[in-house]
């Protein structure tokens, strides 16, 4: 004669109330959100069918959820990979599918670390385009799907084997001034020298600075961009001898390069 409807917003750890499902790796229960039967109880003496209870998901920021060490860049084949989905407060059901470059898809299993982790594991099979579809209570993370990009190991040697190609600069290395190099500098063991290299007038390029000495090179210089193409070079002399220091404005020797240094 009539028919009832409720509709309720659980808290996913008040999963009582409705439907459940067990996790059957750990034995954990969780709420799965939809529409249930209800038997009516014995007062509802009007009632001759059995109530329709729609359960909601409960309302959560999605934004808040992190993926930890999801991969960056390309991987190889018959990689297993592993990452984390860190919940940070939000509750809900959480979902990850993953779709292959050959549009096959797999629903992966959660592992639960503690209540505000899961772990995702999966086998990467084949080479191309994967994307990991990442949704909490049936609503898309705000950065899915996640992707990777699979290659074979020909692939990975060639990309590794690749030789960075440095951009054409256009600049004048006599341009380049300096302060405090001389042509022949004494310096002293075991302490702070220092120059400046002044580049602002000689267009962009890259400085690149080496000492050499009896017992090779320099132990250390460090190169400091102090803003507008000057530069503060520091460098530290353990050994006695005489030394060469070669300052270069990309290819080019800066004036009076190289220098010789004597440390006493």
């Amino acid at each position: 004669m009539f028919k009832s409807s409720q509709e309720i917003r659980l808290n996913t750890s008040e999963a009582a109330a409705a439907g459940r499902y067990t996790n059957n790796s750990n034995g954990e229960d969780f709420c799965i959100f939809g529409k249930y039967q209800k038997t009516p109880d014995a007062d509802d003496k009007y009632c001759t069918s059995a109530h329709q209870v729609f359960v909601a998901p409960e309302l959560t920021d999605t934004s808040r959820v992190q993926l930890l060490h999801f991969p960056n860049g390309a991987v190889r084949i018959n990689t297993e990979i592993t990452f984390i989905i860190k919940r940070n407060g939000v509750k809900g059901n959480f979902e990850v599918k993953l779709e292959s470059p050959s549009g096959r898809i797999i629903y992966v299993p959660l592992k639960i670390n503690d209540p505000e982790r899961f772990e995702v594991k999966f086998l990467i099979t084949e080479a191309g385009l994967y994307k990991v579809h990442i949704k909490c209570n049936s609503v898309l993370l705000p950065k899915s799907p996640y992707i990777l990009v699979s290659i074979t190991g020909s692939e990975m040697e060639t990309e590794f084997n690749k030789k960075p190609q440095l951009p054409v600069f256009r600049s004048d290395a006599s341009k380049v001034v300096q302060y405090g190099l001389s042509a022949h500098l004494r310096i002293g063991l075991n302490k702070k020298n220092e120059f400046t290299v002044d580049g602002s007038r000689a267009g962009n390029n890259i400085l690149f600075v080496g000492i050499c000495g009896p017992n090779g090179q320099c132990d250390e210089v460090v190169i400091k961009h102090e803003g507008r193409n000057i530069y503060k070079v520091t460098y530290q002399i353990q050994d006695p001898g005489q030394y060469i220091l070669a300052a270069k404005w990309g290819d080019e020797h800066i004036s009076g390069s190289p220098f010789t240094l004597s440390a006493i």
